[in-house]
């Protein structure tokens, strides 16, 4: 092969008098990607996108780019781009690896045969992905390999930028003979690294482009690029003598294409970030040729299959907790950030009991009382205490009790306590809150409580959360439970105190009271209500309290210790009301 230069005496300083010179053997590189092309039929979907259109593409070319499989198409381990002439117009092929293989630095190889006739125009090429610097030419163009059918057997490598381009009559490149490229494949590269850029034939280098070091307008390859194959018909260069009015298709065969890099790609690992006890899931990262994939997950997690692969399929254990993998290559190895899977458990029986404590006595609950406030927690006798000085009011103090994972309370949707306020300074107001996996709470139907007894005695509170109509609020995956005081809009400023118990989240209508307390037999009828209930109890009545599904205390009596008892609800607005008996236990009444 002799060498034709564009600029002889870059050429001669880099190569040497201008004769050719093999590639030097390359630091350890990994196959990073490729395309073998060994599945019959589309480009694969997963490496290529299309180009198309036409209007000249700023060449004035004639082509019409299609995703048809009469101009690209896979068969028998090759891919074919054809050009093609039909009643008059050209249609062609352009693919693009843009977001599906876009790289900094590493060598791109391409085995092809080029195809023939006076006015083709097929090209090897890269693109900036990103743009960084600005449109064309301004964040550069790579010309791998470029062939114009008037000139048979001479391969063009050239580099565009801001200051060096064809435009203005400045770009940097070079070309070669290649006097079978279009009888025979070969293999078309460049090696391109920080400092430098060097295009290459058959391993052969022919031309280099050096970093001035100076700005983006000489050197704008410092960001990620992808890589084009196409044809194009005619236009300012290709067909700058006319094209062959006898020419009705040009074919362009792609062996392979290989990209090799000195750093491995990050792994990025997918799967599902929730699951159940039991469950089976998969997690897969991208796939590298020779390399060995080391998975980690939680104790309890067993491997099905895939281990050693990138794509393993486990049965998930019963704690939440990271899955992890290391790639590891014979030249590099490189780990993924790890994915963290939030298991959802389910609570057994009728009733779920929080606690203030662990078993080690340590505090379960955690104090955000923002900037300018003050808030001390202590628990003691399983009662939680918080004693608070609030001066701002908009940083939203609050308490947050979070779970082991995530919990389905779709059949624990009923949150009760009880409640105790300091009589001369009760919080302003309070809001107790199911937040979900992703920080979210039901907007809709808040736990809100305005209203203190003044008493200084505990009182019971209970509230039916529900899921988000629009599905927004994940009441299935509940990750915490949040208790505000003193906070928003309405907050006021102010101290005191309040002291929390029996907090427990049991299924709506349940009567299932604290492991505690002994269940007495009662009931509320008729329910719905329209006019009139009367409460039926196996124990004397002392006190019945009427609370708005918003928690707001709306009506208090005290019968003289009888077993029934009668009250009047026509004046109520229809909803959903909490019925309280004795301070203990607490059904649902519906009033329509």
């Amino acid at each position: 092969m002799a060498i034709r230069l564009f600029f002889v005496i870059l050429i001669a300083i880099v190569l040497g008098y201008g004769y050719p010179v093999k590639a030097q053997e390359s630091p350890c590189q990994d196959l990073i990607w490729a395309d073998e092309f060994e599945a019959d039929g589309a480009p694969d979907a997963q490496k290529w996108d299309y180009d198309l259109g036409g209007g000249g593409w700023g060449n004035n070319e004639l082509q019409t780019y299609t995703n048809k499989r009469t101009n690209s198409w896979v068969k028998d381990g090759r891919l074919y781009l054809k050009a093609l002439k039909t009643d008059g117009n050209w249609t062609s092929a352009r693919l693009v690896t843009r977001g599906k293989g876009d790289w900094l630095y590493g060598r791109i190889e391409v085995r092809a045969k080029l195809p023939m006739g006076k006015g083709t125009w097929p090209a090897i090429w890269m693109l900036p992905t990103d743009w960084k610097y600005g449109g064309w030419p301004t964040s550069g163009e790579i010309d791998i390999m470029e062939h114009v059918g008037y000139d048979p057997g001479v391969v063009h490598g050239t580099i565009h930028t801001e200051a060096y381009n064809h435009s203005i009559g400045t770009q940097k490149g070079a070309s070669i003979d290649v006097e079978d490229a279009m009888a025979n494949f070969h293999v078309y590269a460049i090696e391109w690294d920080e400092d430098l850029i060097r295009w290459y034939v058959d391993d052969v280098l022919y031309f280099s482009f050096n970093n001035e070091h100076r700005t983006y307008k000489e050197w704008p390859f410092d960001q990620r690029f992808h890589l084009l194959l196409n044809i194009a018909v005619g236009g300012n260069w290709g067909g700058a003598e006319g094209i062959d009015p006898g020419l009705t298709e040009a074919l362009m065969e792609v062996d392979y294409v290989r990209v090799y890099g000195k750093q491995l790609p990050m792994p990025v690992i997918q799967g599902k970030a929730v699951l159940r006890p039991g469950d089976e899931a998969t997690f897969r990262v991208g796939q590298l040729s020779g390399a060995v994939y080391d998975w980690s997950w939680p104790d309890g997690v067993e491997p099905i299959e895939g281990e050693g692969t990138h794509e393993v399929k486990v049965r998930w254990g019963n704690d939440s907790g990271e899955v992890g993998v290391e790639l590891r290559t014979s030249c590099n190895a490189m780990k993924a950030s790890p994915v963290w899977v939030d298991v959802i458990h389910q609570p057994e029986g009728n009733q779920l009991e929080i606690t203030p404590m662990d078993e080690a006595n340590q505090l379960l609950w955690e104090a955000l009382a923002g900037a300018g406030n003050t808030l001390n927690l202590t628990a003691e006798d399983d009662v939680l205490r918080g004693v608070f000085e609030v001066n701002a009011p908009s940083e939203n103090p609050h308490v947050d009790y979070l779970f082991e994972g995530l919990m389905d309370l779709t059949a624990h949707a009923e949150m009760a306590f009880d409640l105790q306020v300091d009589a001369d300074n009760p919080p302003s107001n309070m809001r107790f809150d199911l937040v979900d996996v992703n920080g979210q709470v039901n907007a809709a139907g808040l736990f809100k409580l305005d209203v203190f007894e003044s008493d200084g005695e505990f009182h019971s509170y209970s509230h039916v959360f529900e899921p988000g109509a629009d599905h927004s609020f994940l009441l299935d995956q509940i990750a915490q439970i949040r208790v505000y005081f003193n906070y928003g809009i309405f907050g006021k400023k102010g101290s005191g105190q309040f002291q929390l118990k029996n907090l427990r989240l049991q299924a709506a209508n349940s009567t299932t009271a604290p492991e505690w307390k002994e269940q007495q037999a009662w009931k509320i009828y008729p329910n719905p209500a329209t006019d009139w209930v009367i409460v039926d109890s196996e124990e004397d009545i002392q006190k019945i309290e009427v609370f708005s599904s918003a928690g707001v205390r709306v009506k208090t009596f005290h019968p003289a210790s009888a077993r029934s008892f009668q009250f009047q609800v026509n004046d109520f607005t229809a909803g959903v009301y909490l019925i309280s008996l004795n301070q203990r236990f607490t059904k649902v009444l519906s009033v329509q």
